[in-house]
């Protein structure tokens, strides 16, 4: 199985007795399924089945069909005029004329157009039902390849995207030790001039509280807890692409979870960045961020 996505096309022809019957399906991201159907209305009956078609094999996005039949030359040579038909529309072109002179003599194309003048092709409606579902199915092999090219295609880019927010992931953790060692060092010397300038029976007192400052103040800045979870999801979006890979799409869709998976990925991003100490890691968080907000765009249109 492959990865899908929301975005396809696919069009299939056939020459039938009556004409070209033309068909195409194509596809938008949406969060839910839909279905429009644009066909004649001599078609209208078959809308049911193409539905049903349909649905068994598209679960998510915005989908058109439209239907349509062209006459061809190969079904004109199969077209004929009936001679009744004719003669009772000359018949009221004659009567009009003898009514309404002023009218304009109807000409041959609009003698043609008139109900019951042309002799065409018949076929019976399980000729028709096939036809079209044959042509469907052909319009939805195609539909569903190029679904899976574009999904492949996003995929990747997730992918991509994935091991470069680990690369950022590794480069916080590096840079957390030496970040929280310079801001303990900041603050021990702030506190100490603090305690320079104290009475000597506060000392003692205010050493305890350097001492707590300083700790409280590490727990702070400390992004260890967020780095392990945002390593979490990320493992987790990783195989949730290998899940969809073997399997395909089911009833919980690859895009829905991941689109989960980067909310979460943005809470622990925003807190690392709010725990930021050092100019260097607050732009790692943004580039995550950014990457993050790239990550859900692209799984938005993966079924």
């Amino acid at each position: 199985m492959a990865h899908n996505s929301m975005t396809g096309f696919g069009s299939s022809q056939a020459d039938s007795p009556a004409g070209r019957l033309l068909l195409d399906v194509r596809s938008v991201n949406s969060r839910f399924f839909e279905l429009n159907v644009r066909m004649p209305d001599e078609f209208r009956w078959a809308e049911a089945a193409i539905r049903d078609q349909i649905q068994a094999r598209i679960h998510r996005g915005k989908v058109d069909l439209r239907l349509s039949l062209a006459k061809t030359e190969s079904g004109l040579a199969q077209t004929g005029i009936s001679a009744s038909g004719l003669a009772s529309a000359l018949r009221l072109s004659h009567q009009i004329r003898q009514d309404h002179p002023e009218i304009t003599p109807f000409s041959v194309s609009d003698l043609l157009r008139l109900p019951g003048v042309m002799l065409e092709p018949q076929l019976g409606q399980d000729d028709w039902n096939q036809r079209i579902a044959d042509l469907l199915g052909e319009a939805l092999g195609r539909f569903q390849d190029s679904r899976q090219a574009e999904g492949e295609r996003l995929a990747s880019v997730i992918t991509a995207r994935i091991t470069t927010l680990r690369d950022l992931l590794t480069r916080a953790r590096d840079l957390l030790p030496q970040v929280l060692a310079i801001q303990r060092a900041k603050l021990a010397e702030r506190l100490r001039e603090a305690l320079q300038a104290a009475d000597a029976g506060q000392q003692d007192a205010l050493e305890e509280r350097i001492r707590q400052e300083a700790a409280l103040f590490g727990l702070r800045i400390d992004i260890a807890e967020e780095t392990d979870r945002l390593g979490a999801h990320l493992q987790a979006a990783e195989q949730a692409l290998g899940r969809s890979a073997q399997q395909g799409a089911g009833p919980a869709s690859l895009g829905k979870r991941l689109d989960f998976l980067t909310q979460e990925m943005n809470r622990e991003a925003n807190t690392m960045g709010s725990k930021s100490a050092s100019a260097e890691l607050s732009q790692i968080v943004i580039e995550m961020k950014l990457l993050i907000e790239q990550i859900r765009e692209q799984a938005q249109n993966l079924e």
